[in-house]
């Protein structure tokens, strides 16, 4: 979902790209088959908010602020690939540009937002 108008931020493409890039393979790698996975871009208060949410496949036992630490993995368990570096980066890069990146949980429903100033 987007607005129907445009909307800008500044920020540097190219790091916005690996950051939005890792976190739709995160979503293609972790997310319960056959459910549906939400994006969304809104405009409020000054501020556009991007929003990334799917249904993960696997259970959801951590503290969301730790997922976004280095070498924190979300599932102490999994035997996948990656070094758990993805999101922490992901909210280095954000946070960079003048931007936040925040993880939330809701059962086993995974967000991450976004916040950048317009």
């Amino acid at each position: 979902n987007t607005p129907d108008k445009e909307v800008y931020i500044l920020a540097d493409g190219k790091k916005t790209f690996r950051v939005f890039e890792n976190i739709i393979s995160n979503i293609l790698k972790y997310s319960l088959e056959k459910t549906r996975v939400y994006i969304d871009l809104v405009e409020r208060d000054g501020k556009v908010h991007i929003s990334f949410k799917n249904i993960s496949k696997y259970q959801l036992n951590f503290d969301p602020d730790e997922i976004t630490e280095r070498f924190t993995r979300g599932d102490l368990s999994r035997n996948t690939e990656g070094s758990g570096l993805g999101l922490a980066i992901a909210k280095g890069l954000i946070e960079a540009q003048g931007g936040e990146l925040k993880v939330d949980i809701i059962g086993d429903l995974f967000i991450v937002n976004i916040d950048f100033n317009i």
